[in-house]
């Protein structure tokens, strides 16, 4: 059997039938055959041929690896035909060691991202350090998506294609120091290709990336666009809805601090307020800090919306501190309609309030709803009160 593999192999450097699987004596055999072949052309064929058969050649690709390294740097720049041969078993040798979570060949691999031209070569290689978990070389990887977010070169098709590499080459190691990189990789410069990719990597890196996002929510050092991506994806992780609730009165309290005359930058704190506040409706908090944040929504808020948004947030809350700030809400409704300088908007308010209001449970909300039945508000407006007035035991 082995003549006849012997004679095909030199024959075309293909095998067209193959056994399942290469024994100790097929892979010497394979090895010194790929170390006779003085061509690219003739040891790529060698390595197609092995991986073909593929099963427990971790050894032969990191030895074709090494050799490759070797000799790559002799390939003249002219030799286009080498080069592409080259490049493609450079992919091929990165991929199948990542396959084969081959973590000795950790070093050739990165020697692969420094020394080839070819942005897909590279990005195969981070792949597959990822995958064979060389973790020693993970400062690396995380260094070199860092700076290719922060600052990409004129060439930023090949920028990309080696960015889309070092994402799923830290999905795959699964460590938190490559969490921030691959957050940055899916708020950058990209294209929307390596943006979702970076996002869909995300959940995959981190069970719990509360610390990182909330870290960017709090930082001077980023844009409010980022901030508010980083409270998105903070939403949709599997953190618990403690944790989701603290970073939304973070990110409420941070958008707050920020003063722009800008219209983009004025609606995109807007939306992350709006964001922040369906979070606090839904999840709750004890955050005390919280009440101030809510009331200046309401007060200050950038339309009608956000208002009615921090209303609700009150009054899921419920606790007397939401009832409080509700009752003075509904207090200066009530004396703008004695001054007579209610508008439209108020009225339409003010039958928000009352439900709101009703809905905490508090019994500190009855004085002020009760007022509202000795005024001149229409039936509907009173038969409003009564109804939150039941709610309250």
């Amino acid at each position: 059997m082995k003549h006849i593999r012997i004679a095909l192999l030199l024959g075309s450097l293909t095998l067209s039938v193959v056994p399942a699987a290469l024994v100790a004596q097929d892979l010497d055999f394979y090895t010194q055959q790929f170390d006779s072949m003085e061509t690219i052309q003739d040891q790529f064929g060698i390595v197609r041929s092995v991986a073909e058969e593929d099963s427990g050649t971790d050894e032969f690709y990191a030895h074709a690896l090494n050799r490759l390294l070797s000799e790559y740097p002799n390939i003249s720049a002219s030799a286009i035909s080498e080069r592409k041969t080259a490049d493609d078993m450079a992919k091929l040798l990165c991929q199948k060691l990542g396959e084969a979570e081959y973590t000795e060949a950790g070093l050739n691999l990165w020697r692969v991202v420094e020394n080839f031209f070819d942005p897909l070569v590279k990005a195969e290689a981070l792949r597959a350090l990822g995958k064979v978990q060389a973790t020693d070389l993970l400062p690396q990887v995380v260094q070199l998506l860092t700076d290719i977010n922060n600052a990409p070169s004129e060439d930023r098709l090949n920028q990309e294609q080696i960015a889309f590499g070092a994402v799923e080459g830290l999905e795959a190691y699964k460590d938190s120091s490559g969490y921030l990189p691959v957050f940055f990789a899916a708020t950058g410069w990209y294209s929307d290709r390596v943006k979702q990719r970076a996002r869909q990597a995300l959940p995959n890196i981190m069970d719990n990336p509360t610390d990182p996002l909330v870290s960017v929510i709090k930082s001077s050092s980023y844009n409010n666009s980022v901030k508010y991506a980083a409270l998105e994806v903070l939403e949709t992780s599997n953190v618990t809805a403690q944790q989701k609730a603290s970073g939304a009165v973070a990110s409420l309290a941070e958008v707050w601090r920020v003063s722009t005359s800008q219209v983009g930058q004025r609606s995109i704190l807007t939306s992350n307020r709006k964001l922040a506040l369906s979070m606090i409706r839904r999840y709750g908090t004890e955050d005390t800090n919280v009440y101030p944040l809510l009331e200046r929504c309401y007060r200050e808020g950038a339309d009608e919306e956000e208002q009615i948004a921090a209303l609700a947030a009150l009054s899921a809350l419920a606790t007397d501190d939401s009832a409080r700030r509700l009752s003075a809400f509904l207090a200066d409704m009530n004396e703008r309609l004695r001054r007579g300088t209610l508008t439209r908007e108020d009225e339409r308010m003010v039958r928000v309030i009352i439900p709101a209001l009703g809905n905490t449970g508090r019994p500190l909300a009855r004085v002020a709803l009760r007022s509202v039945l000795n005024l001149d508000w229409t039936g509907a407006v009173q038969r409003l009160a009564q109804d939150a007035l039941k709610k309250i035991q």
